[in-house]
């Protein structure tokens, strides 16, 4: 494989004004070779840090000023802290519960390995060697741009779900700290009859705690008028920490996730170690751990399966561009993947072997099914997980470290979130600061809290009574697995079709010598110094045939929103749908809306 220097290298990855403005008017020149690359890009310079032991490399260029983690090692655990969060803890262990336990955790792995990390490989050298977050890591395809902006909205609209759970996780922990010298105010055991469309069953106190407590919540949508203002205070709160976290950039960010990563191992293994003493705990694991095949052969495990791949990867939602765009672009981040991609599939599963000794042990004291034992969704942790905790000798101290980690976990899951829309609204001030180099610069502090500010108010709709229904919204539909099959989808076929090309330049040259996509898969190979011919042939047969598969299943399993027996009224359903298709569509109007500029 032919080796290139590095002052070559970085300027075959990264893309002059010529080359844009060749792309901008598709001009079949916009293909450039390395060489060619190499003059035209000659004012990027790498300078090599002899006297650091971490490798650091400072990138400069004639108008880059980025920030680059100060260690690799930072950016590591940024990305673990940010992709082991609550989605491991918190999803997927009720997706598990709803789709028969083992009989999703086979799919799961599955598309994890095959699909998942291929697609995590893409995406981290989107961003490394672009220097740009979600959005400017597509300029080498301007009319595909909009796929950046589709993973900016995934992202807010995801800040606002994860903070939701950080909120619930917080006044759990005041209750846990104001019951200290009394018993958990959850860990009664006597439960009340409960009877609802015409089905009576014994609801237990702690769930009786979460939806007359935590939640307060009506049985229907006219809850929305009425605010539950002990999550309206917490949620204020959590912002504000947020902001305190994201408003000194990057570095800052690297230094509490070294914490917040390695921390909720701790609670997570007593709870499994003290679950596995409980009677019927062994009922409840293999029902984890042995699979039904009637149900593994259920498209919903395997739809929500990929769903949650994607969630778990961040793939689709920009963070993974946003962090690995402070990245030097000659840094070797195969460590990192492999790292990353198999501690996340070793969380998810650990979190289960949390959550079903408890379900088994609960099943078997009530003598019902573990289908039966509580109602499934995304409430399911909250009710669990406190059961579990009550369980314990020390409950309080329990209760109080188990809290402290959600919000750790939150915290995490709100960097990588929250910064996938700030680095790619930053990259595009940045822009429009060098059309205007006479305007004063915006500094990164107000434009954090100006997103924020933002976020806390469209986030008071899920702090009312009903705000437990708009949640359900979110978690399976705005961020659901349709809109991300498709942004996936879109950035697959852009990479493999049009990288350094164009659509149009590449096709009427048919055959092509080389795929533009192989291009791609070269530069990657080049810096990971290693062939990936095992990933290109999961970007040409494997990802595309499961991507389609699962859009295909997921359209046609396709019905009204719900949550348990309660059916959204039709302006909700409307509402909702809007919502869900605002990411997919963002990147055909870019699409037009480029060609229509073109043409203008």
């Amino acid at each position: 494989m032919k080796s290139y220097s590095a002052n070559m290298f970085v300027s075959l990855l990264t893309m002059d004004q010529q080359q844009q403005n060749n792309d901008e008017h598709y001009s079949q020149s916009s293909y450039n070779t390395p060489e060619n690359n190499q003059s035209e890009n000659s004012t990027t310079i790498v300078v090599l840090d002899k006297q650091s032991n971490t490798s650091r490399k400072t990138i400069s260029t004639e108008d880059d000023t980025r920030e680059t983690w100060s260690t690799n090692f930072d950016y590591l655990i940024t990305t673990l802290g940010g992709l082991i969060g609550l989605g491991s803890l918190y999803r997927f262990p009720y997706l598990a519960f709803e789709n028969g336990g083992a009989a999703f955790v086979f799919p799961y792995v599955i598309i994890s390995l095959l699909c998942g990390i291929p697609l995590l490989i893409m995406e981290t050298a989107l961003g490394q060697f672009s220097r740009r977050g979600s959005v400017g890591c597509w300029e080498f395809a301007p009319a595909m741009r909009g796929i950046g902006i589709a993973s900016v909205f995934i992202s807010f609209f995801g800040a606002l779900y994860y903070v939701m759970i950080m909120v619930w996780g917080g006044i759990y922990l005041i209750h846990s700290f104001s019951s200290i010298g009394s018993r958990l105010p959850w860990s009664d055991d006597v439960g009340i009859l409960s009877t609802k469309n015409n089905k009576t069953e014994i609801v237990s106190s702690v769930q009786q705690f979460w939806n007359r407590t935590i939640l307060n919540i009506s049985e229907d949508l006219s809850g929305l008028s009425t605010l539950h203002w002990p999550n309206v205070v917490v949620l204020a709160v959590m912002w504000t920490i947020i902001y305190l976290c994201l408003w000194k950039g990057i570095k800052l960010t690297s230094r509490v996730a070294i914490f917040t990563a390695l921390f909720p191992y701790i609670p997570m293994t007593a709870l499994f170690i003290r679950g596995m003493t409980l009677d019927g705990s062994w009922d409840g694991l293999k029902y984890y751990l042995v699979p039904d095949l009637q149900r593994l052969l259920n498209k919903k495990a395997w739809i929500q399966a990929a769903g949650h791949v994607l969630w778990a990867y961040g793939i689709g939602w920009g963070i993974i561009p946003a962090l690995s765009s402070y990245n030097r672009p000659d840094y070797n981040f195969y460590r990192d993947i492999v790292v990353t991609g198999t501690t996340s599939i070793f969380t998810n599963v650990c979190s289960g072997f949390v959550v079903f000794p408890v379900l088994g042990f609960m099943s078997h004291k009530a003598n019902v099914s573990i289908e039966q034992v509580v109602s499934s969704g995304p409430g399911l942790a909250f009710i669990v997980y406190p059961k579990a905790i009550s369980l314990m000798p020390l409950p309080h101290f329990w209760a109080i470290t188990f809290f402290i980690m959600i919000f750790l976990l939150g915290i995490d899951s709100q960097f990588v979130t929250c910064e996938s829309v700030l680095t790619a609204t930053l990259d595009k001030l940045d822009q429009w600061y060098g059309r205007y180099p006479k305007r004063r610069k915006i500094r990164r502090e107000f434009v954090v809290a100006i997103y924020v500010l933002i976020s806390f108010s469209v986030g008071l709709l899920m702090t009312t009574r009903a705000g437990f229904y708009i949640f359900n919204i979110f978690d399976g539909y705005i961020c659901g697995a349709i809109p991300l099959l498709l942004i996936c989808i879109a950035e697959l076929f852009t990479v493999l079709f049009a990288y350094r090309t164009t659509f149009s330049s590449w096709y009427g040259k048919w055959p092509p010598k080389q795929w533009p996509g192989q291009t791609f898969i070269t530069h990657i190979s080049e810096v990971l110094k290693r062939p990936l011919t095992h990933i290109w042939l999961c970007w040409i047969i494997i990802v595309p045939i499961w991507l389609f598969g699962m859009l295909a299943i997921a359209i046609r399993t396709i019905s009204v929103i719900s949550y348990e027996t309660f059916i959204y009224p039709l302006s909700f359903q409307i509402i909702g749908y809007i919502l869900t298709s605002i990411a997919p569509l963002s990147i055909l109007v870019y699409f037009i809306y480029y060609q229509f500029k073109l043409n203008r």
